[in-house]
């Protein structure tokens, strides 16, 4: 009899349905709402979903472009309560409010977000100020908040001075996010690295040469580094941008020196896209690893891509 009930087992565990690996959600990855720039050629704006163990958690950045591209993907918004902007120029931070009105429409309770965004300098508000102008009770779109759930906003503005060390402005449930100060001209700016079940991307942002040094501290052994490529190497470029964005050959120098398992490109100029041969073979002059031009839409698992073969 006991041997007749473990052959039976083992008969039912057998027959039993196993998971697919396709049916395993990686514990993290990044969907691409927008990879353009500020210039109108088909991409949308720079932003961002990181979905953790499959949900949609953090928005990374608000291009103009990103509410549509949410929509075309049909994102489920109902636990994106975290907002990181890199800095406040528009193509990063123009569908702010559209992202709230329909974060808010889609949602059956009240919503608290968390904004983590650069502190002010010059003509920029402060992250706190930026978003209270838009959606505060005098803001320019102050009904927003009267258009769906009741929405509350905890804003944190990020230290900007270059000498600012990394720090952890989320730490919950496994979920980890850091940033630190990088340099955009004359608009303050941060990188981010989100780490979850050992798992880790990062985003650059804008940012010039200056700032690679903060960005390799942060970036050091991610499995998946973002890194915003709007100019070719000197002299491919006007002259002023380089005072802005960091070339190919800086930003394969500050990947390899990272030694980052993946490196996609983001933030793509007209002049990048038709120059992507070039792009690459700059780049993996001194960086080894896969290397990616993104797209609006792509989805990527964040997983560890050894270094060495090129990707074609």
């Amino acid at each position: 009899m006991k041997a007749l009930l473990i052959s039976c087992l083992t008969v039912a565990a057998a027959m039993a349905p196993r998971a697919k690996a396709s049916d395993v959600k990686p514990s993290l990855e990044v969907q691409g709402l927008g990879s353009g720039g500020p210039r109108a050629f088909g991409r949308a704006g720079s932003s961002y979903i990181v979905l953790v163990d499959g949900t949609p958690r953090i928005l990374l950045d608000a291009g103009p472009g990103a509410f549509v591209r949410i929509g075309e993907l049909n994102i489920d918004l109902r636990r994106v309560d975290i907002v990181l902007l890199t800095h406040l120029h528009i193509d990063h931070s123009g569908d702010l409010a559209t992202f709230f009105n329909a974060r808010a429409l889609t949602s059956d309770g009240p919503v608290k977000y968390r904004v983590f965004g650069p502190d002010g300098a010059g003509l920029f508000p402060k992250t706190s100020r930026f978003v209270d102008l838009l959606v505060g009770d005098n803001g320019l779109f102050g009904y927003q908040k009267t258009f769906g759930v009741r929405e509350t906003f905890e804003v944190r503005d990020l230290a900007i001075n270059l000498n600012t060390g990394i720090t952890k402005i989320v730490d919950e449930n496994g979920l980890v996010v850091d940033e630190i100060a990088t340099h955009h001209g004359d608009c303050p700016s941060v990188a981010y690295r989100i780490t979850y079940k050992g798992k880790s991307v990062v985003f650059s942002g804008d940012m010039d040469a200056s700032a690679v040094a903060n960005l390799v501290r942060l970036a050091k052994s991610a499995d998946l580094l973002i890194f915003n490529c709007a100019v070719l190497d000197p002299p491919n470029s006007p002259s002023q941008l380089y005072e802005l964005h960091t070339p190919p050959k800086k930003i394969g120098a500050a990947a390899r020196e990272s030694g980052v398992g993946h490196l996609l490109l983001s933030h793509i100029a007209p002049d990048v896209e038709e120059s992507e041969n070039d792009v690459r073979n700059s780049i993996h002059a001194s960086y080894t690893g896969p290397v990616e031009f993104a797209t609006d839409r792509m989805r990527i698992a964040v997983e560890y891509r050894p270094q060495g073969a090129h990707q074609p």
